[in-house]
């Protein structure tokens, strides 16, 4: 193994364990903690608050890392020149909704520390086309594509096997 195999270990260890511990802690909070918090009515208020700003942190540092990982794999893998056109496609298509990931919450987090102050708390809705679409909204959205993004990068790791033997 030389040093250039072990340093691309070694980035895609680091650009898994990131990916997973973002997707991971949105679905903790998507299907835990959120509803746990939406239950316990004004004191879980202040605990998502808290909770929001602790887990921004480790997304940012997170996304830091997705980036230059990626950026570096991403080099790696197209300049052996094994790849062909459905490869760097599905790779287009994973970084497009990578960088929508990103947009979504930034701008979710702004918005909402910027209106969380001055807006009445709205009541969840009762409909079930109401209640699908709070599903797959915010940071839902975040995690629902994230947990896409992790099964393109399985499809392109299938590619890249392949394209190699």
């Amino acid at each position: 193994m030389t040093a250039n195999d072990v340093f691309l270990v070694i980035m895609r260890w680091i650009h898994i364990i990131a990916s997973v511990a973002w997707i991971g802690g949105g679905l903790f909070y998507m299907f835990a903690l959120g509803p746990a918090l939406r239950r316990s009515g004004d004191s879980g208020r202040a605990v998502n608050r808290h909770t929001a700003a602790e887990f921004g942190v480790l997304v940012n540092i997170c996304f830091f890392l997705i980036l230059v990982t990626g950026i570096s794999l991403t080099f790696d893998r197209l300049s052996e020149g094994v790849t062909g056109i459905a490869y760097v496609a599905i790779l287009a298509l994973k970084i497009a909704l990578s960088v929508w990931i990103f947009l979504l919450a930034r701008s979710r987090r702004r918005r909402s520390a910027l209106m969380e102050a001055h807006r009445p708390r709205p009541q969840p809705p009762n409909t079930k086309f109401g209640k699908i679409i709070r599903a797959v909204s915010g940071y839902n959205a975040v995690v629902i594509i994230g947990v896409f993004v992790l099964l393109l990068a399985d499809i392109l790791n299938t590619l890249y096997e392949i394209a190699i033997r």
